[in-house]
Formats: structure tokens, sequence, C-alpha cells
């Protein structure tokens, strides 16, 4: 385990539960954080990720964004599988080097998004017919962790990796608008896009929202799917081929409720699975790259908007640049 942090440290103390795995040793920079982790869990502690024992098969990364290449590269090259936080790198051609590496060495590189992990989610194959439009909200409370990056690389990345995974077209165009609020990257979020089919996707993520909030709607010719990702919920209302007096289409509503709190022990369980088989992870590099790319697009959207309206960052607030007030 490198990197034990929030995340991290719920990653220690899952991979510590599951059976059939061993946690050997946790890493940080930090001595004194490392030295606590390690301590609750009763294993190694290190503050260098290079030099992790070398019975360790398998690692999991909770580091900074700007240092998931990196450590990742090291860990491939020396022989481990991996599993790293989302969002994959911090740059597509960082990405393609990982993925590239991981192929080359015969190793498992599996990435964090851990909505695929949804049971709601996993529900939803059997449902899809070619979705017209899809609606995603994930807003929730402003928190210190993640700020090293935007809104659409802390929370947005998740619905784009799941819209991707759901519309089965290239993605055509991509609008975007965001402002930063109390960091100082953007802290809500807009984006829009547009497959080729015709699929029509609107996402808006927010870290600066009074409540929590994921969920995702999605509309087809004969159904509306409403999945909350919170509270494990998939409802289904569908329209059946006969109908009232009047001519209305005739409705059946169903509702499904699964167990939430577990995602991420499915997440590693699959990713050791996968390691010890040796075959392609659910998340694997290349879904990775393509959330990434999207995140990508819509952050240099974001950057041009910014640049539009006038915003700029100064210490912690936003000021409007090029406006005169008036009295």
């Amino acid at each position: 385990m490198v990197g034990v942090g929030y995340f991290g440290s719920r990653h220690a103390n899952t991979f510590k539960s599951l059976p059939g795995a061993e946690l050997v040793a946790v890493c940080d920079v930090m001595p004194e954080r490392a030295r606590e982790v390690a301590a609750k869990f009763g294993v190694e502690a290190i503050t260098d990720y290079r030099q992790l024992p070398a019975a360790v098969e398998a690692v999991s990364i909770a580091v900074p964004t700007r240092e998931h290449h990196a450590v990742a590269r090291d860990l491939l090259l020396s022989g481990k599988h991996v599993m790293v936080e989302k969002p994959i790198t911090a740059s597509l051609d960082e990405a393609d080097e990982l993925d590239r590496l991981a192929r080359a060495q015969g190793l498992v590189l599996q990435v964090g998004h851990l909505e695929r992990f949804n049971p709601a989610v996993m529900a939803l194959n059997d449902l899809l017919d070619r979705p017209r439009f899809i609606e995603c909200r994930r807003i929730s409370p402003f928190q210190d962790r993640g700020t090293d990056v935007n809104v659409v690389l802390d929370l947005m990345i998740h619905d784009l990796d799941l819209v991707l995974s759901i519309v089965r077209s290239p993605l055509d165009q991509i609008e975007a608008i965001g402002v930063p609020i109390l960091s100082e990257a953007e802290d809500i979020a807009n984006a829009r896009l547009r497959f080729a089919d015709g699929c029509t996707v609107n996402i808006t993520a927010s870290r600066v929202s009074w409540k929590k909030e994921r969920t995702m709607r999605i509309f087809q010719q004969d159904a509306y799917i409403l999945l909350d990702l919170n509270e494990g919920k998939l409802a289904v209302t569908r329209k059946q081929v006969d109908h009232q007096a009047g001519g209305l289409p005739l409705l059946t509503h169903e509702e499904h409720k699964f167990t939430t709190g577990e995602n991420l022990k499915r997440e590693f369980e699959s990713f050791l699975e996968c390691a010890r088989a040796r075959r392609q992870p659910i998340v694997s590099a290349a879904d990775a790259r393509r959330a990434l790319a999207a995140a990508l697009i819509i952050t240099e959207q974001l950057r041009s908007w910014r640049d539009r309206i006038g915003i700029e960052q100064s210490g912690s607030f936003v000021e409007p640049r090029g406006r005169v007030a008036k009295h």
C-alpha cells in the first residue's frame, strides 16, 4: 500500500480484511503517518515505495495524481501488479506509457473507478437499449482532500467513466463551463457530451454543495432508469405495448435495492482475482485513458471559460477581471 492518507488508509483496511490476501507493508512519505497506520494493522512501515519487500506481489497506489505515473511505472518495472487510484495519471502520454509497460510485463494495471463495482451499476447491463439522454449529478460538501485537482478530475471523472462504458459510440463533442469557489481550481462544473449515435449526456459535478447526491438518470426509447449510487437504488419505469383509455401507454415501475458500503471490497477482490489469473481487469488502463481524455478536454474548456468571463485566482478567493464596479 503506497500512500496512506484518507483513501490509502481505507485501502489498507480493506486489504487487511480480505481472505486470501496478506497486507505486508504500508508506505507514506510522512514517517509518522506510515508508522501509525502500520501499527494499526501490524505490518511494516516504510517511507520509500522502492523499498517495498520483495515478497510483495501487488500494490495499491493512493498518492496525489501528479505522482501516479512515476510510482506506478517503478512498481510495474519491479514486477508488481498495480491498482492506482483515479485518474490514472496527469496526462495521456503518461497513461499510454503505463498501459504499454503493464502489457509488456504481463502484469495487471487496474484503475480505481470505484463506481463500476457499485451493484446498482453492475445490474444495468441487462436494462440498456441505446440510451438517448443521460443526466448525472455528483455533488457533495466541500472537503480539503482532493483539491490538488479540479472537480472534473476529482469527482466528474467517475461519471465520465460510467457514461463511456454505457454509451457504445464515439464521442463527438464536449461543451463545458465551471468556476472555482473555495479552492484554486474549479469546484463546480457542468459538461454536455454528444455521441455519434445521437445520445446526449449532461453531467454536473460540485464539491461546494450542502448535501451529497450521486444520481444517474437514463432515458431510452422504452424506459426511464434512475440510479441512486449513494442509496444503492435502481428504479425502472417501462412503457408497455398495451395502452390505456385515451391512447396513453401503460407503464410498469419496479425498484431494486442493493447493499451499499462494500464497493471497495468488491473492487479489490476483483483486482486480486485478475492479478492471480493475469487477466484483463474490469477497469483497464484503456478505459481509464478514455475517461481521462474526456476530463482533460473539459478541463481545457473550463480554462477557456474562465478567460472568457474574466475570472482569475488571487489567494483563496475569486476576482473578476476587466470589470468596472457600478455604484
